[in-house]
């Protein structure tokens, strides 16, 4: 019940911080600062338009259903179902597919769900709905997002239940390859933004800046 309550004044409270923080991250000069990372966020939206855009957005962790970011090693499987190295057994396969087929349709509905009830919370926030209003959506929304992260557990629960020692060292390195890969990413594109602040930043100082209009 404690922990009821305390998500539900977590997310409340976030719920009135959203506007406040809106008009707080308005540059004085329009230029850099939250304006750098208004218009990357816009890049963003329109590439994530993209397949490129897409991975990169559920990369960052953006659009997930669970509680906290958790492991997929169903999906690095489901690439690697033929490897000789991973070298899954005729009876392992059936396993798996088994767990991925009573798995993936939960998931896709309870993804379904929480996005468009995130969308009604958002959309209910710009409108300045009380919220105390908001209560039930959030509470509803904490259900969901549970049911969903109980889930992926079960999911791993079972992966890990099938695969020998050796297959999941395998699955481990790679999945630890994969992350020093997408770390090394997010720091070229944390560079990448921070030069072009220090830029904008210079043109100011020698009154060069194109904000002029």
């Amino acid at each position: 019940m404690i922990k009821k309550i305390t998500l539900v004044s977590v997310a409340t409270m976030a719920l009135l911080f959203i506007p406040a923080q809106a008009e707080g991250n308005k540059c004085a000069a329009g230029k850099c600062g939250a304006g750098m990372m208004e218009k990357f966020s816009k890049g963003g939206e329109k590439c994530h338009k993209g397949k490129k855009g897409h991975k990169m957005h559920h990369k960052m962790g953006h659009g997930s259903p669970l509680l906290m970011h958790l492991p997929s090693p169903m999906r690095m499987i489901m690439k690697l179902e033929n490897d000789p190295k991973l070298a899954l057994t005729a009876e392992q396969k059936t396993k798996l597919e088994a767990q991925r087929k009573e798995m993936m349709p939960k998931m896709m509905r309870l993804k379904k769900e929480i996005a468009a009830l995130s969308k009604e919370i958002k959309e209910a926030c710009k409108k300045n709905v009380p919220a105390a209003d908001q209560k039930e959506r959030v509470e509803k929304l904490a259900k969901l997002k549970t049911e969903a992260t109980m889930t992926k557990l079960t999911c791993i629960e079972g992966v890990k239940s099938t695969l020998n020692k050796e297959q999941l060292g395998y699955l481990k390195e790679l999945r630890k390859a994969k992350m020093a890969k997408m770390k090394e990413k997010m720091k070229g594109m944390k560079k990448e933004m921070s030069s072009k602040c220090s830029a904008q930043h210079k043109k100011e100082n020698t009154g060069k800046c194109g904000s002029n209009k």
